[in-house]
Order: C-alpha cells, then structure tokens, then sequence
C-alpha cells in the first residue's frame, strides 16, 4: 500500500518542533567524505545474501519495530550508479504476511528518491523541508516488520547510496531506535574510506552499548555480534579466538540509533549471591552457584599460582538461573589437558557477566603503512556504556591464532589483551592486512560481579602407573617379589587428602633380539667385507674391536673392514633386551710392488 504524503506546508509546524533524526545514512555516514553504503544481494559465495526479498534467513534482512498500530513509517533510497532491471520494495511482518509492495523509483523528482547526501541527512521533507519526499505506510500492527529491495534474479551487489527509513506517532513525533538487523552489510568503493559510524547491539539480557567505529577502513564487511565470539561449542575460552576464514555467526539485534527503551527496555544487572565447591575423591569439583536473576557466570580456576591467566588455568562458562542451584562441573583437568594433582591448591573466582557481547568481523583491513602518516593509523574501537548505568566496559581479544610470527609460538604481544583495554583513543587495532580473508573478534562485557575467591585443596583418588619391562629368562622385583612373567600387581593406601592412593605395576614381557654375524673369515689383499644387518626391534647397534677401544668403531647396523680384526656388535631393544655376538676378521698382508732394474 504506497500513499503519498500530504504537502510540506501542512508539516510545517511539526517539522518546527522535532529535531531530524532519520535512520539509514545519517547514522552509516556521519562523515559526508567518507561514504559507506548498505550492500545489498540475492546471494553471495562469500558474504551471503542481504537486504533482499531473496533471503529465507531473518539474520539477513532490515527490519523495524512497531509500537502501536497506525504508526507511519516513511522511507527511500537511492542505488550508486547502476540499477537492477527489477527494482522495488515489499514491507512484511516476520511470519511473511506482506504489507506493502511496490516499485521505488530510479530517477529524482519521484517519491521515494533521495537525491543527495543532504536530503538524507535531513530525513523526510515532513520532518526538515531540507529533506526528500519519502514513500509512506501505516502500520496495521504492532510488532517486527521486514523491509527487503526486489531486485529480481539478478546475481549482482548493489550498494545502496542513500537511504531512509523513519517512523512517527499518531501525533507525528519521531520514534528513533527502531531500525536495525542482525548482520548489517556495508561496503565503499575506495579503501582510504574511513567507517565513523556507529552502532548500538542489545544483548540478549537486554543491555545496550555503544560502539564506535572510530574510522576502521574495510571495504566490503558485515557487523554483527552475539554471545560467544567466532564459534559456538560452549568452550568460550577457544570460541573467543580470532580465526582464519569466515565465522561469524549473527544473535543480537544491531541498531543504528541507541534502541527504543519502550520497546526494548533495559534489563537490571545481576549479581552472585554465593557459591561452594564439593570436591570428593573421585575428582571431580561441584561448584554450586547462587544468583539473583538469570544470567550468564564465569568460573575461574587459577590453577598456576602465577599472576594472571595461564594456559594451564581453566575457564568453564555457562547459563545462570535466579534462586536456584546452577551446577558447573569441574572434570579435574588443567587447561592443557592433564590431570591436576591431589593436594594442590586451586583458587574459584566466579563471576557473573552481564551484556557479553562479541564483535566478530570478516575480511577486515586497514591502512597501516609507511605510505600513511601515523597520526592518522586506525586506534582500535571506542565502546561505551549506554543502558543500564554502568562503567565504561574494558576490550578484549585474543589474535594469536591469525598473526604471522617467528618462531612459532612468539606471538606479539599487540595480538593479546586479557586483562581489559580502556585506552580513550580506542582498543583492538590489529596491523596492516592480518584481517584479510579472517575473522577477528573482540569482545566485552557490559558489567561484571564478582563473589570473593574460593581456595580449596585439590582432592583426588591417585591412580599411578608403573610399567616394568622384562627380557626373556630375566625377572624383576615388583612388590618385595622376584617376577619372571606378564601380568599386572597392585597396592592401594592412603594419600595425604584421605582419598585412595592406588599404584599399578604393569608386568609386559619382551623377547631378546638374536644377532649372528657368521664364521670367522679371510679376506685376500685388497678385499674388504660388510658384516651385520638390520635386525627387527632393535634400535642400538654398538661396534667395538676386542679389545675395546676407547670409542665405539660404528654404531649403525652394518660395518665394512678390510683389516684384520676381531670384532664384536651388541644390539639392544628399546626394552633393554639384548644380545651380542663376535667375529674374527684376517685380512691377507699387502705385498709391496718390486722395482724393475734396468742395467
């Protein structure tokens, strides 16, 4: 249903009392010498689709909010350059009811086609003369609304130049923070092009923060932001981490403007109520969690006593119900994977985490180079607080999987930050070209509360193993008893946190290598002989003369000679199982050349 909008006069008064603030391109393009546009598609190998009538995905479309029915929204745009032969629009609800369709025009002078950066800028000529004259709808219903460009089939990108979409009351008073998507996609079409806009995420506990682009300079890229970072496998400390190729995955709502708080209201920050730990002999520590509204918790456990997070510290996260017992499970084992001892002491820190939101962008570079004057390299992002009340929240990253460094295992210091980053000029820049074709994540929390640490001493039943290896007609002694065969003996006690202390010796027996060099042999003048070979199992092979020399004559599994010698090898298994043998070699003497005498 289009409907044209009554004369500019008849706003005039209206227009007088209310301050511009358009959706679309006011907020993308804060700066007119830096243009971004909305990119749209029907599909894409790389970015996937956007903005169309083509996408099946809601991650993928503009969508808006309505308070109450009759709400008007008004709206155009304006293609850069080229326009698809198939070119419209349609307004939808999100079960696919569809509103209002129609054609937008590809030429000025027609409803619904913003000329300039100015008319943009301004919004609808109701609302500012300065201002074009936009497409309209009433709203029949409350709730979410599906805005899609039909380009038909066609297989391009086109990025939208201008664009609008404003929404007023029955007594035409603006309505901001409507407008928003789960995946914006952006493009320009040079890459000295800085992005200074920015863009309000709002959590799935309902917290609104602010992020400021801060003049980034990508140029094809898509925002979004969820809870957990590159992945989603319930191991935040791994889905945090900025990884080659595409992962991104689109959860919260991101606005252009700060959210409509009638709409979506801020939520109240929670808090940990108390925690304990029960950790028996089996090794496993329950941590019980208490807290006053749902929510999400870090459980740290500070398992190296040095300052900070280590790679053998362990990080578990997960879901938090109000008033009840929230059960995180410690399996006992350190961050890289090995079993922490009995006795040891581990420090609990639980926190709960309110607003976590992560910002995990594609294929994003910058200008960071000699050709570009420092003063003017990409800072990082600004991120601030906007509802609930709180403190400006500290950045976070973790790159060390997508620098390039030597040697391995060297990573910069730039490509870490774990401790939070509250830098006023921004946080996170990443160097010249390390986004290219990667996902890059950063990551903060909106406000933290934490419970006082809780140390206890490490419990758990001790279970050592000992192999013995034993060679053929030897024997061993294995619990105050000589064993000459394979089995396996055991003794349990008590170790010092009165849990089971169980040692197992683990009897394998092993058969002795068997090496023969042959009969004794003699060697006519000049010849020479290879003696040995390579023997199945064994790894050692030791040469000598008898008697021995100070060092070994070879230690590889053949040795040649043309001299008189007797030789012995030893071989050995890597159970220590060996066995030796000699030869006699005779080598017959050199017989010196006589001179011929002339007379």
């Amino acid at each position: 249903m289009n409907r044209h909008l009554p004369s500019v006069a008849s706003f005039l008064i209206v227009s007088t009392l209310l301050v511009a603030h358009p959706e679309g391109t006011k907020q993308i393009n804060p700066d007119v010498n830096h243009q971004y546009y909305i990119h749209i598609r029907n599909s894409s190998s790389l970015r996937g689709c956007f903005g169309t009538k083509a996408c099946s995905d809601l991650n993928t479309r503009i969508l808006f909010d309505i308070k109450e029915p009759g709400e008007r929204v008004f709206f155009g745009a304006k293609l850069l350059n080229t326009y698809p032969s198939t070119y419209g629009y349609e307004i939808k609800k999100t079960d696919g009811t569809l509103v209002a369709s129609g054609n937008l025009p590809k030429t000025a002078g027609n409803p619904g086609f913003i000329a300039t950066f100015a008319q943009a800028v301004a919004g609808p000529v109701n609302i500012d003369p300065a201002g074009y004259e936009p497409l309209s709808i009433s709203a029949p219903d409350s709730g979410t609304y599906i805005f899609d460009f039909n380009i038909g089939t066609s297989t391009s990108e086109f990025p939208v130049e201008f664009f609008d979409l404003t929404i007023t009351n029955a007594a035409s008073e603006l309505q901001e923070g409507r407008l928003y998507s789960y995946a914006w996609n952006f493009t320009t079409l040079n890459e000295t092009k800085k992005f200074k806009g920015k863009m309000y995420p709002y959590t799935a506990d309902s917290v609104v923060t602010e992020i400021d682009f801060n003049g980034m300079q990508p140029y094809a890229f898509s925002v979004s932001c969820n809870l957990t970072g590159c992945f989603n496998t319930n191991n935040f400390i791994l889905d945090r981490r900025s990884v080659a190729g595409n992962h991104t995955y689109p959860q919260y709502r991101v606005f252009l403007n700060e959210p409509d708080e009638a709409i979506f209201p801020s939520g109240t920050m929670g808090q940990i109520d108390s925690i304990a730990v029960e950790n028996d002999c089996s090794g496993l520590a329950n941590i019980f969690i208490y807290a006053n509204k749902p929510g999400l918790a870090d459980v740290q456990l500070d398992i190296d006593p040095t300052p900070g997070f280590q790679i053998t510290d362990r990080l578990l996260t997960g879901n938090i119900d109000a008033g009840v017992a929230n059960l995180f499970v410690w399996d006992g084992l350190d961050g890289a994977g090995n079993p922490v001892p009995s006795s040891t002491p581990v420090t609990i820190t639980v926190t709960f985490v309110n607003g976590r939101t992560n910002l995990p962008l594609f294929d994003v570079e910058y200008s960071q180079q000699a050709s570009v004057p420092q003063s003017e390299w990409w800072q990082g992002f600004i991120v601030d607080m906007v509802r609930p009340a709180g403190p400006r929240p500290e950045v976070f990253w973790c790159d060390t999987l997508v620098y390039s460094y030597t040697p391995p295992g060297n990573f910069p210091p730039e490509s870490l930050e774990l401790t939070g980053c509250l830098e006023p000029q921004g946080c996170h820049d990443w160097g010249f070209d390390v986004g290219n074709e990667r996902t890059i994540n950063t990551w903060w929390y909106s406000l933290t509360s934490s419970q006082a640490p809780v140390t206890i001493t490490y419990r758990r039943d001790d279970f050592i193993v000992n192999p013995v290896h034993i060679c053929d007609g030897d024997s061993a002694l294995v619990m105050g008893n000589w064993v000459s065969s394979a089995g396996t003996w055991g003794d349990t006690t008590i170790n010092s946190m009165n849990c089971d202390s169980i040692t197992h010796f683990v009897v394998s027996m092993h058969p002795n290598p068997v090496v023969d060099l042959g009969a004794d042999q003699q060697l006519c003048q000049g010849e020479s002989t290879t003696l040995g070979g390579t023997i199945a199992g064994v790894t050692n092979y030791l040469w000598n003369t008898i008697p021995p020399q100070a060092v070994p004559v070879a230690t590889t599994p053949q040795f040649t000679t043309n001299q008189s010698n007797t030789l012995r090898i030893e071989v050995s298994t890597p159970f220590g199982c060996t066995d030796a043998d000699t030869i006699q070699v005779m080598a017959a003497p050199v017989i010196p050349s006589n001179a011929i005498r002339h007379f």
